[in-house]
């Protein structure tokens, strides 16, 4: 019994303290396969042609430590605990790092390559956010590479992970390259530099990106705070001529820096230096440069943020004098609409003292008493302006002070009120008023519908002393485009008329004399 219970204890000291020898009586570990000098025999490795088909013999995953030789890529692979945070998984290629690493060489941030996308504060990032690298083998050799998405480390800005990478392995002969696309995703709770590490072996690259903050600005409150100099609004900018000034934009729940900003535009340039903001303030851009552009002319500068920030004629003369107080009356350029494609900068009569001023003429026909039936004058692109207020003079077909603003012109300069003037040799009552009634006005902009409802929406000047518009029970809608203000649009049937160049070459200012027999003037202003 003795006897047997000391085997027992030798047996259990055995089973705890062995170790396992082939090739050798004396192992140097739990296993050692070796034969010093004369071995010649070697390790045989599970194979596969698929490391996915590998099992686990006790069922679940893979141990980490597993080794296995890829008989499709031919080489050894080992199963790997991940780094980054990611799942395990089989590694590249053990062997395929045989080639010095001047061999083979990695880029991420030449063009093309590194961070793709615009990276913001608060926003979520889209598939267009990316970090590309570029794989040279400059070796003779084949190189094997297989990528996850551990293979890329990101810091700085956190909420950003790494979704995909494609491809999933490349094979590359000597002298080829592989372009390696990781998609990354989330929303950036920051702003700064993003960098990207990528790390493969014995490869190794960086990039960074700007993360922007999410910046609010208020184009709105965006103003000049050192003014344009010297003046533009006026005349335009004129060419030859040197402007500078200081744009600055509010802006709130400023973090980080924001980037420079720098615009150019016939000569001239719009710039901001870019930097550390604060929480909330405001940013300068500067104005500086020779205007290269036609005289009376303008530019749009539109900001990364969004503002845009227009430099040139006002677009009518309501803005000119909200612009530029204390304006007299006069003839200014504008531009009804700024520099839209579809007017040029124009002359324009300003009326800046009548009722609180901003009237721009629209219509002025000076008509002398017997003239030979003059035509009018549907100005589709420039406006008249004043050349005599005196009854009896002829200004019939004067290119710069007969005629109309059409339909269009009417549109772009975006008026809510008329002005109505007229005088005649015939008799002393004289027609001044202006009315906003919106259903008249759309008919002189678009020929739709008429202006009869003026009889009961305008407001008379003190001088005023006809009987029309009040007294007016009939109203005409032309079909001719242009002539809505000229073919009686108000008037009191065989009594008292708004006639200019009207059937029967009619110039009739509140009476019916039914031809153009006095002397008569009809202007209408809009603001």
């Amino acid at each position: 019994m003795k006897k047997l219970f000391s085997l027992l204890l030798m047996t259990t000291i055995t089973l705890f303290f062995s170790q396992v020898g082939i090739g050798t009586t004396t192992p140097r570990g739990g296993l050692d396969i070796n034969k010093p000098t004369t071995n010649v025999y070697g390790l045989v490795l599970p194979t596969n042609s698929d490391p996915a088909n590998m099992q686990n013999p006790q069922g679940g995953s893979i141990a980490e430590g597993t080794i296995m030789y890829d008989s499709t890529k031919d080489c050894v692979r080992l199963y790997k605990k991940s780094t980054n945070g990611g799942s395990s998984g089989w590694s590249d290629c053990l062997d395929a790092g045989s080639s010095s690493s001047n061999d083979v060489t990695v880029d991420c941030s030449a063009s093309g390559n590194g961070f793709d996308g615009h990276y913001k504060k608060g926003t979520a990032l889209t598939p267009g956010n990316t970090f590309k690298v570029t794989i040279v083998n400059n070796s003779l050799s084949v190189v094997n590479f297989s990528f996850n998405t551990n293979d890329l480390t990101l810091s700085g800005v956190g909420g950003i992970t790494v979704a995909s990478v494609n491809p999933a392995t490349v094979n590359m002969n000597g002298g080829e390259s592989a372009q390696v696309t990781y998609t990354l995703s989330g929303t950036p709770d920051g702003c700064g530099t993003l960098q990207g590490d990528w790390v493969k072996r014995s490869l190794h690259c960086t990039a960074t990106v700007s993360v922007e903050a999410a910046t609010v600005f208020d184009c709105s409150k965006a103003a000049w705070s050192v003014a344009v100099s010297p003046e533009y609004k006026l005349t335009g900018l004129m060419n030859g001529q040197s402007y500078s000034g200081v744009y600055s934009i509010p802006y709130s729940d400023g973090d980080c820096s924001i980037a420079p900003d720098v615009l150019s535009a016939e000569g001239l340039t719009f710039s901001y230096a870019g930097g550390p903001v604060s929480g909330s303030g405001t940013i300068d851009y500067v104005l500086s440069g020779t205007y290269q552009g036609a005289d009376h002319g303008a530019v749009t500068f539109t900001t990364a943020s969004g503002c845009q920030v227009y430099i040139g004629v006002c677009s009518s003369c309501k803005e000119l004098l909200a612009q530029v107080p204390g304006t007299s009356d006069g003839v200014y350029w504008i531009d009804p609409d700024h520099e839209g494609t579809g007017f040029s900068p124009i002359k324009a009569q300003c009326d800046m003292s009548t009722d609180g001023g901003g009237w721009t003429l629209i219509l002025n026909y000076l008509h002398q008493a017997g003239a030979t039936s003059p035509a009018l004058n549907i100005r589709l692109a420039t406006l008249p302006v004043i050349g005599s207020s005196t009854l009896g003079d002829n200004e019939a077909e004067n290119a710069d002070f007969w005629g109309n603003a059409g339909r269009a012109l009417q549109f772009a300069l975006n008026s809510t009120e008329y002005l109505f003037y007229g005088i005649t040799s015939a008799h002393s009552r004289v027609i001044h008023f202006k009315t906003s009634h919106a259903a008249s006005i759309n008919y002189f902009k678009t020929g739709s519908g008429n202006a009869g409802g003026i009889r009961s929406s305008f407001t008379p000047f003190s001088d005023h002393t006809a009987m029309i518009p009040g007294a007016a029970n009939n109203a005409i809608a032309t079909t001719i485009s242009g002539r809505e203000l000229c073919e009686f649009p108000f008037f009191r049937s065989g009594q008292n008329h708004w006639g200019i160049a009207g059937y029967n070459n009619r110039w009739e200012v509140d009476d019916y004399p039914n031809n153009g027999s006095a002397n008569t003037l009809h202007r209408v202003w809009v603001r």
